[in-house]
């Protein structure tokens, strides 16, 4: 693999090619080459590939970082989660309970409807 320098690249159209150049901070030429416009494309697409490989990976990297640290966070969370389903159990049990006695009254009402 080549040194890693500082520069630039330039790309342009020289006689029906493309032109890759790679130039140094000293403004001297690297590398030329001469590319067929479907060689470029192939270059373009392999340059792609590569840099999504290169993503991939540090997204993975970031990703088993971070999921260090949740795995501990989420223990915490866990336990608490488990006191919020709990409490939401109660919650709802007198969801429950207030809906039957509703209903009852409900009835009641029929019937006293029903007495007259």
């Amino acid at each position: 693999m080549a040194s890693q320098e500082e520069g630039r690249w330039d790309v342009s159209v020289k006689s029906n090619a493309v032109c890759l150049e790679r130039i140094s901070d000293g403004d001297k030429q690297v590398f030329e080459d001469l590319l067929a416009p479907q060689e470029a494309r192939a270059l373009a697409g392999l340059l792609t590939k590569f840099a999504d490989k290169v993503d991939e990976s540090d997204k993975s990297e970031t990703t088993d970082q971070s999921e260090d640290s949740d795995k501990s966070e989420n223990t915490d969370e866990s336990e608490h989660s488990d006191d919020k389903d709990s409490n939401d159990k109660d919650s709802n049990e007198k969801d429950s309970n207030e809906k039957d006695s509703g209903e009852k009254d409900s009835d009641d009402k029929d019937s006293d409807d029903s007495d007259d």
